[in-house]
């Protein structure tokens, strides 16, 4: 997955305003970021509401930026994972566990927020488009290689990003969102077919 956001606040000057951040993005993982707000994280955190507006002037600044870093880090794992092989087949299941393991902290409550918030769903949806175009420049490799069967590359990588938006609504019934991204990465590498 991949993040773009226009505008760049400012950095985190102090390690209490970085510890408050790494707080939030915890809380948020955890418990979901619907209820958010200004005054109910300064008690909660026992900061002041200064420190919180050192992060973003209004509560939907402060969930942008704190979903955009998240969304950063798991760009990093997953390009990290594409660089690492030069097979087609190999890079692509590299991205796929890649993107498991950087969303295994993720609840389903998180991911039901990303989908019920405009802000947060704009993050995701920026950060689904980007990951279906890796994924769908991958398979064109492969299929180029001769690794992968020759297929339609934009049908497929347009399943792809409708079953990404579905983990992102929480639309997968008795799983969790990283074990849908993993049913996901093998449907996409190996079909349904057993192993020989």
């Amino acid at each position: 997955m991949s993040t773009q956001d226009q505008t760049q606040p400012p950095p985190l000057a102090t390690p209490r305003q970085r510890q408050i951040f790494e707080l939030l993005l915890d809380d948020f993982l955890h418990h979901g970021f619907a209820g958010f707000t200004m005054d109910g994280a300064a008690q909660r955190l026992h900061c002041s509401k200064t420190t919180l507006y050192c992060l973003g002037r209004t509560s939907d600044d402060v969930v942008r930026r704190i979903l955009v870093s998240f969304f950063r880090e798991v760009s990093r794992r997953t390009d990290h994972a594409l660089i690492t092989h030069r097979s087609p087949s190999m890079a692509l299941q590299a991205y796929f566990a890649a993107m498991v393991t950087a969303m295994e902290p993720a609840s389903p409550t998180f991911m039901r927020d990303l989908a019920s918030s405009p802000v947060a769903r704009r993050v995701y949806e920026t950060n689904t488009r980007a990951a279906t175009r890796k994924i769908a420049e991958l398979m064109e490799r492969g299929v180029a290689a001769g690794e992968f069967r020759p297929l339609n590359v934009a049908l497929t990588a347009h399943l792809v990003e409708v079953m990404l938006e579905h983990i992102q609504r929480g639309e997968i019934a008795e799983t969790t969102p990283s074990e849908a991204y993993t049913e996901l990465g093998r449907m996409v590498l190996t079909g349904i077919h057993a192993p020989a």
